[in-house]
């Protein structure tokens, strides 16, 4: 076959078409396999070899399929383009399914999370019908159910079939249809048909997995209709009723103002009174068809829009001026609001109008009247709350560890525990990118139990010790703290290795609440770390009151105490002071050698930095 593959490989690399793929498609290496195969289109093993080069560089097949209908175009003949096709595809099939089938069985084998753990019977016979499948492919014939009506899915979908969504059904039957094509194909060994439907089959049983995640996920949250603190409608009747309605109808959305720092200065009791408080005096208005408490400060009223002024006017007059009353004290609350008439996306819409509203200190935005493309740049931020909420379902919430040296040894001693998202193609989220997203979150809290749950899982047969951050409101929720008591309490040989962190100032603000927690925890060997201490309020009194078992040294005076004789005079400070109350020291941020030595000089005991070690999803050898 006289053919000039040189020049073939050279008009494809110009029309830039596989550029993405050029080293693996367009490559010395692969000109080579091309001049062998075409010289020996019988030779099997020369398919294996370029299958396997193109799998390794993870060239999706559908690429691969156009790759070798271009190339063929290029040469300008036909003869044995299928039968070439066919055999890669039948090489390229059997590495993809049986790194699959590995895929599933750790898919198998993975803990989900508290609220999707009664899933698991269903999502694991469909992962294992998806496994049989692949089984019969590349292993031995195997028994799996192709009516769709008799596989253990089909049966809970025939069940239930009142609650299911069509789009669920039509995904289930057309499943099992693609498989019984999909192995008539591969009986008739027309492998690049079958492993293009493969993909489609593969992509078909990844979507009703996550539907079936989802049903249940939205199943337990929507299981309580009433918020239990307020006694008042919640979020999920708050959806329910919009739906109702037309734009006769519409909504204030409004929060307290400066209630993260009334929760922090006065304590949980009694900014829970005030929730109270203002979801019955917003109720006395007349106007107001419904009240909901959405989560947290945050709360929604339903009234007619023909009396939109009206409501606003009376809402103003009426809680702007409200006085709480708690102990001997009193003080004044002003809010955030924005309102807007129902549609689709309202209360997408009246979330920028709060943001608005902040920027406007307190003025009540009317969202109809706003620019509609900021709304759409609001809208990239929502994205992300629904990333997180995917990420929980998805259990791709995990944990890294950063090493914690002991420095009179020289040993890593200890870990801390860190949060990470990782997103739907492995790459990983920090917690600057959605940190302050998720605490606003009502999945908040079970996240925190699923990091301390895994974490104690993790440490449980290891022997060094490990950290866990918290936030006061994880200490002021009784459901949380309930849970962490209980998982000492069954732990006790791993809860002594373990340690709890606390953010200074918001251990300050609460001393009494935290004194108190911190004192159940250090009755069951629990140990307790104050961080990022040195800087904002530095006070000592927390030291001196309640029991400090490490002192974390803040970040930014690491950074700086080369530099500036303030920071090393604060450092010098803390280490003298927690010396003398028995507090052991950890300094943060040891980011170079020249820290590091000078770290070592100042009886300072422990150091965590990248210099000793990078947050890693594993321990370090």
């Amino acid at each position: 076959m006289d053919i000039d593959i040189e020049k073939v490989i050279f008009t494809m690399k110009e029309s830039n078409y596989f550029y993405a793929w050029k080293d693996a498609l367009l490559g010395n290496s692969v000109l080579n396999d091309w001049k062998k195969i075409l010289a020996e289109p019988e030779n099997r093993s020369l398919y294996s070899e370029l299958s396997v080069k193109l799998y390794e560089h993870k060239v999706p097949y559908v690429i691969v399929s156009e790759y070798i209908d271009e190339f063929f175009r290029y040469c300008n003949i036909d003869q044995h383009r299928h039968m070439i096709k066919n055999k890669i595809a039948e090489a390229y099939l059997h590495k993809q399914l049986l790194d699959d089938k590995e895929g599933i069985e750790e898919e198998l084998g993975t803990k989900m999370s508290v609220v999707l753990e009664s899933t698991r019977e269903l999502i694991d016979a469909h992962l294992n019908w998806m496994k049989s499948f692949i089984t019969t492919i590349v292993e031995k014939p195997t028994y799996f159910e192709l009516d769709p009506r008799k596989c253990f899915v089909g049966k809970w979908i025939l069940s239930e079939k009142e609650n299911i969504p069509s789009s669920l059904v039509q995904k289930h039957i057309n499943l099992h249809s693609m498989a019984e094509s999909a192995l008539r194909m591969y009986h008739k060994e027309d492998y690049a048909y079958f492993l293009l439907l493969y993909m489609d089959i593969l992509e078909s049983s990844y979507q009703i997995k996550n539907s079936i995640m989802n049903i249940f996920f939205t199943r337990r949250i929507r299981s309580i209709y009433e918020d239990p603190l307020s006694g008042k409608f919640n979020y999920f009747q708050l959806k329910n009723d919009i739906q109702k309605y037309d734009k006769d109808v519409s909504i204030l959305v409004f929060n307290i103002k400066d209630f993260k720092k009334m929760n922090l200065l006065y304590g949980h009791d009694v900014c829970d009174k005030l929730i109270r408080k203002i979801a019955d005096k917003v109720d006395t208005i007349p106007e107001v068809m419904s009240t909901y408490r959405i989560y947290g400060d945050e709360f929604a009223i339903l009234f007619s829009t023909q009396e939109a002024e009206k409501v606003i006017t009376l809402f103003k007059e009426e809680l702007y001026k409200y006085e709480f009353n708690f102990a001997d004290e009193s003080m004044s609350i002003s809010f955030y609001g924005s309102y807007a008439q129902l549609s689709k996306h309202v209360l997408e819409y009246c979330e920028y109008g709060l943001m608005l509203s902040k920027k406007h200190y307190g003025d009540i935005v009317n969202v109809d009247n706003t620019d509609e493309k900021a709304l759409f740049l609001y809208a990239d931020e929502l994205h992300l709350s629904k990333k997180l909420q995917l990420a929980f379902v998805d259990n791709r919430i995990i944990s890294h560890f950063q090493p914690i040296e002991d420095l009179k040894t020289g040993k890593i001693t200890k870990y801390e525990v860190l949060m990470r998202v990782q997103n739907i193609d492995g790459t990983i989220m920090f917690p600057g990118e959605f940190l302050d997203s998720l605490e606003n979150m009502y999945l908040y809290p079970e996240v925190t139990k699923l990091m301390i749950k895994n974490s104690f899982d993790f440490f449980r047969d290891k022997d060094c010790g490990f950290s866990i951050n918290l936030l006061y409101s994880d200490l002021i929720n009784q459901d949380t703290k309930a849970f962490i008591l209980e998982i000492i309490k069954e732990n006790p040989q791993t809860a002594s290795r373990c340690t709890f962190e606390l953010l200074e100032y918001e251990a300050i603000v609460n001393l009494n609440d935290v004194a108190t927690f911190f004192a159940d925890l250090h009755s069951h060997n629990v140990s307790i770390a104050l961080d990022d201490f040195g800087t904002g309020y530095s006070n000592y009194d927390v030291i001196f009151n309640m029991k400090i078992d490490y002192i974390k040294i803040d970040g930014s005076l690491t950074e700086s105490m080369l530099t500036s004789e303030k920071s090393r005079v604060v450092i010098e400070s803390i280490v003298e002071v927690s010396k003398k109350l028995g507090i052991e020291i950890v300094i943060e941020f040891v980011s170079s050698e020249e820290i590091y030595n000078a770290v070592k000089d100042m009886d300072i005991d422990y150091a965590q930095g990248y210099h000793i070690g990078k947050p890693l999803a594993k321990l370090l050898d």
